[in-house]
């Protein structure tokens, strides 16, 4: 009898409740998705890059468990509507005899069939995004999608199940304490009880309206004068200020504004505003504390996806940079080593077997030391800032030969260059390095380069790099091969360009030299520092980091939206079955059904406006003050309004047609 009561239980609840089902089956989908993009065979291929894998690995373990949280009382707080909205059905229960056992029993059973039904529906949905998941996450890192494959992770539907069943468990212990702490009187007289305006004098919430505006200004001044420079207790302020003017703000906003609406008596009194009016009021005022949470999740909703779409376009960037090399290699001297000739990378590559292909082109080279820091070396023609600047940052730096550079430019099809016995060449990507340059030319000092004086030929820097480029800026000085005879060597290294008609080869062997070099597999030949990295090695490092965060960004942007869109919704259903008498009584007066389903639109459009007018403002300030960090453009705001709007403009229009139906079936 229970299992027919619970079942029947749950085909009405997926009738009147839709909108729960489909958040219980949309996060369980997002769940899932994120979950199994370290199993996605693209993510295999990418270029073994270890580093991206862990930290995923990582990633997806520690949002799993904080979206767990969210999830959990997402859950928790719609079941608690769904007890609300069936207390009189459960008094009648108990008013015929059962006992508070049983219902919780028929509660635990009606929780195992949504929870089932919505994690395999869930799950199912999940297999199939999924997919479209890896896509994209190739698409982020510029991964190669010929060998894709449909891919069902069975770690995934696991940890889906498992997080799910507990937060299931959490729900079915919540409904058991609930239903014992009713009594029958209230359970019967439920649909009676109105809600409690919390802020009754027009004064005080104009008041407070005043003061919530008051605290939200400050932390916006404080946040755009400083942004993220901002120290600890600049910070504190701002996010105790605007946590406290959000909450503030909602707690005043319905009063303030009927006060000021009433003055228009032709607005207040068209049609039926009053009525709509007065429902935002109360459910406003009695849902303060929910709208401020909502609102602070919207903005950091909004944030997230918007700097998950800035920083997508950021690695489109990086995918379009290409050095002139496929591959570059490196061993680094160690000072005690008396004899060059032991740091020869050339050497090396023999000695370990190692040989280039006809369809692989290359060039050795070498790099000597400097006998003084950048900062040093153009004392004279920087300011102090830019030399702490300077000192404070990193830069790979060091003396190249002539001979060398110029193999380095013909294997990148240019040109080479000449040097006179007392002339130097500058290459370097460093801003201060340029501005040093051009401040050196509108003088006639010469230039000392570990104690030789040299005059700079160039006029401003070649920013074009002599290897792949590695973390941090570059300098490098080109001299007269006779220059280096007395200097230390620092590392001798090798570019290589791919044949452009098959290149898959040639990236497979190198690809696996550098891992072979990281695992410190010839360290017994020679306990030199020796590494390098493909073009696409570099990419997939440089971007990884980036990749996470767009990852981070789309994860809880998504996880978010859903559970604050959901939480209006149910609110509003809350509210329309609470309010079918208040509806009936309109139709009893003749209000006709067009006006009535104009009201609901209303006042569902404001209800769900509210929360994310404040959080855009919340937004828009927090973007600006950070503006700088970001390259904002017009296709990163367009990507993330349209997916606020899909999904947030979704669960509105839901809404309404729920509401809409709810009081239509009333009769």
């Amino acid at each position: 009898m229970f299992s027919k009561l619970a079942l029947n239980n749950v085909k009405r609840s997926f009738k009147n409740y839709s909108i729960y089902f489909l958040t219980l089956t949309l996060a369980i989908c997002v769940f899932y998705s994120f979950n199994s993009l370290e199993d996605q065979n693209v993510m295999l291929g990418m270029n073994q890059n270890e580093d991206f894998i862990l930290n995923m690995s990582y990633f997806t373990i520690g949002m799993s468990i904080f979206v767990s949280f969210v999830l959990g009382w997402l859950i928790i707080y719609a079941n608690n509507f769904l007890i609300k909205k069936r207390k009189k059905e459960l008094g009648i229960y108990i008013s015929l005899g059962m006992s508070k056992g049983k219902i919780s029993r028929i509660l635990i059973l009606e929780t195992l069939v949504i929870g089932f039904l919505s994690l395999v529906a869930g799950i199912l949905l999940g297999i199939i995004v999924s997919q479209g998941m890896a896509v994209v996450t190739a698409n982020i890192l510029s991964a190669e999608l010929q060998d894709f494959k449909f891919v069902v992770s069975m770690g995934a539907i696991g940890k889906t199940a498992v997080y799910f069943g507990i937060i299931y468990a959490l729900v079915m212990l919540f409904n058991q304490v609930t239903i014992s702490k009713y009594k029958l009187i209230d359970l019967l007289n439920a649909a009676k009880k109105n809600e409690e305006v919390k802020v009754k004098n027009p004064f005080v919430s104009v008041l407070l309206f005043l003061v919530a505006v008051t605290l939200l200004m400050i932390s916006y001044s404080i946040f755009l004068t400083h942004g993220l420079a901002a120290d600890r207790v600049q910070l504190s302020v701002v996010a105790l200020f605007g946590g406290l003017g959000t909450l503030l703000y909602f707690f005043s906003l319905s009063n303030f504004f009927i006060q000021i609406l009433q003055k228009n008596k032709r607005f207040y009194l068209k049609d039926i505003n009053l009525f709509v009016l007065r429902q935002i009021n109360n459910k406003v005022n009695t849902n303060f504390l929910s709208m401020a949470v909502i609102s602070l999740l919207l903005f950091l909703t909004v944030t997230f996806l918007f700097i998950a779409f800035n920083v997508k376009g950021i690695i489109d960037q990086n995918a379009e940079e290409r050095s002139s090399f496929d591959v570059s290699g490196y061993i680094y001297a160690d000072g005690d080593i008396a004899s060059p000739e032991m740091a020869n990378i050339a050497g090396y590559l023999e000695a370990i077997d190692f040989e280039f292909d006809e369809s692989e082109r290359y060039a050795f080279y070498s790099e000597y030391k400097l006998d003084a820091s950048p900062e040093e070396l153009f004392t004279g023609y920087l300011s102090e800032e830019e030399k702490m600047d300077l000192e404070e940052g990193f830069m790979f730096n060091s003396i190249v030969k002539l001979s060398d550079y110029n193999s380095i430019r013909e294997l990148a099809g240019q040109k080479p260059i000449d040097l006179r016995e007392d002339e130097l060449f500058i290459i370097s990507d460093s801003g201060h390095v340029e501005g040093a340059l051009a401040e050196y030319h509108q003088g006639e000092e010469p230039f000392i380069l570990n104690g030789v004086a040299y005059s700079i030929q160039n006029r401003s820097p070649v920013k074009e790099n002599i290897a792949i480029p590695r973390t941090g800026d570059f300098l490098y000085f080109v001299v007269p091969d006779h220059a280096v005879e007395n200097m230390q060597l620092e590392s001798t290294g090798f570019n290589v360009i791919y044949d452009e008609a098959d290149p898959e080869e040639s990236e497979e062997k190198f690809s696996a030299l550098f891992v072979d070099f990281e695992e410190e597999k010839y360290s017994d030949f020679l306990p030199l520092s020796v590494s390098g990295q493909t073009w696409k090695q570099h990419l997939d490092r440089k971007n990884a980091p980036a990749a996470i965060a767009v990852f981070l960004g789309l994860f809880l942007g998504l996880i978010f939206i859903i559970t604050s869109a959901a939480v209006l919704a149910l609110q509003q259903l809350s509210d329309a079955s609470d309010s079918l008498e208040r509806y009936k009584s309109l139709k009893k007066i003749g209000v006709t059904e067009k006006l009535i389903n104009s009201a609901i639109w209303k006042q569902t459009f404001i209800y769900f406006l509210l929360p994310l007018s404040l959080a855009v403002i919340h937004t828009a300030v927090g973007i600006y003050a950070i503006r700088e960090l970001l390259n904002i453009n017009f296709q990163t705001i367009l990507t993330g309004t349209l997916l606020v709007a899909v999904i947030y403009g979704g669960y509105f229009y839901a809404t309404y047609l729920g509401v809409k139906n709810i009081v239509r079936n009333s009769n």
